[in-house]
């Protein structure tokens, strides 16, 4: 057998390693392992032209703590998530690479020895049928819905304190609202929010930045659980290409992640929105006629937490730009072939630089909410 021909082991080894030319840090250990279990998920539907075995050792890979460190760009989500996967397949079935194992970095080889693992050779197109995915895609998107929950009912919490130093008008947040717009998510924000101890307050309504929050976070909540859709439809099916279908040869565009990327542009937005109402919050708590405290909640100095605003200010403008949309800068790749590409990396990828800054965004809030009430105790 020729050991170097199209149909040998060393060929298969060849067509991972011309994949794996991924570059900028490391991803998220979180990202690298919910990788690997999306695209379990996906072959186990049965339809990838690839051995059973492949599938057991993303299992036993899994289920020993062996996470391979993979570069965060390369991926287009074109032709499926072929860098990233090809770097994570490399460390699993050849143990090529560097992978986190029992708290520190070491070589994929040693990892895979030290849990009795050896190195798989690969048959006549098992390589292209393993890279040619979109779990790493859907993987990131995951990581981010999970991410977006948690802060979003952070944010609430300090949303919920915003509110009542802002000395709000009740009526803007009773339960009742929810029968005047049926979505789910406005309910939800609602229930989050609480009952309000608003105080008094002569205004007839309270500015947009503060009426509107249980709409804003309610439209929040709503795409998050179109997003989960999203997730567990790409990751419980078939994504790469040719497929068996009944005992039939399939080819079809299953590796394009476009559902993906197009939901990625759209919580980028939405966190945008978010920030928005963050950082207008924030300014009206720095309103004495609103809060009743001193302006800029200001008291030994002129200043007091105003240039936290400026701080705030800077990380919106960032979220805003990175709010446009990633899916629709389609440029050509493999010359005329795969001539249109939904950037299903790229728009995910930005989604978690998005989360960091809008957490930072929510610990402002905090202080600033913090300060506050400190003055307020004392006024």
């Amino acid at each position: 057998m020729d050991r170097s021909g199209p149909c040998s082991p060393e060929w298969e080894h060849r067509v991972l390693v011309e994949h794996a030319v991924g570059v900028g840090p490391w991803a998220p250990l979180e990202v690298s392992r919910l990788f690997l279990f999306t695209r379990l998920l996906q072959m186990s539907s049965g339809l990838d032209p690839v051995r059973g075995l492949l599938a057991l050792r993303i299992a036993d890979v899994l289920n020993s703590g062996i996470t391979p460190l993979i570069p965060v760009r390369g991926s287009l989500g074109a032709s499926g998530d072929l860098v990233p996967s090809a770097h994570a397949f490399l460390c699993i079935i050849r143990g090529v690479g560097s992978a986190f194992y029992r708290g520190s970095r070491v070589e994929c080889s040693e990892a895979l020895r030290s849990e009795g693992l050896d190195a798989i050779d690969l048959r006549p197109g098992e390589a292209l049928a393993l890279i040619n995915n979109t779990a790493w895609s859907t993987a990131t998107l995951a990581y981010s819905i999970v991410r977006l929950e948690d802060l979003i009912s952070r944010s609430l919490k300090a949303t919920r304190s915003s509110l009542e130093l802002c000395r709000c008008v009740g009526e803007h947040y009773d339960s009742i609202v929810s029968r005047i717009k049926r979505h789910s998510g406005l309910g939800a924000a609602l229930k989050m929010l609480g009952e309000l101890k608003c105080g008094s307050s002569s205004r007839l309504q309270d500015p947009y930045s503060l009426r509107c929050a249980p709409f804003i976070y309610g439209a929040v909540l709503d795409l998050i659980e179109i997003s989960k859709n999203t997730v567990v439809m790409e990751a419980c099916s078939a994504s790469t290409n040719p497929v068996v279908v009944d005992g039939r040869v399939v080819h079809s565009c299953a590796f394009n992640a476009i559902n993906v990327a197009i939901i990625a542009d759209l919580l980028a937005i939405v966190i945008a929105h978010v920030a928005n109402a963050i950082e207008r919050r924030i300014a009206q708590l720095f309103r004495g006629d609103i809060t009743g405290l001193p302006d800029f909640l200001a008291e030994s100095t002129p200043v007091g937490s105003m240039i936290e605003g400026y701080v705030a200010t800077a990380i919106v403008t960032r979220l805003r730009a990175l709010a446009t949309p990633h899916s629709i800068h389609s440029l050509p790749v493999s010359g005329l072939q795969e001539d249109v590409i939904p950037n299903s990396g790229e728009a995910t990828l930005r989604i978690v630089e998005a989360l960091e800054l809008l957490g930072e965004l929510i610990s402002i809030e905090e202080k600033v909410v913090a300060r506050a009430s400190a003055l307020k105790t004392k006024h």
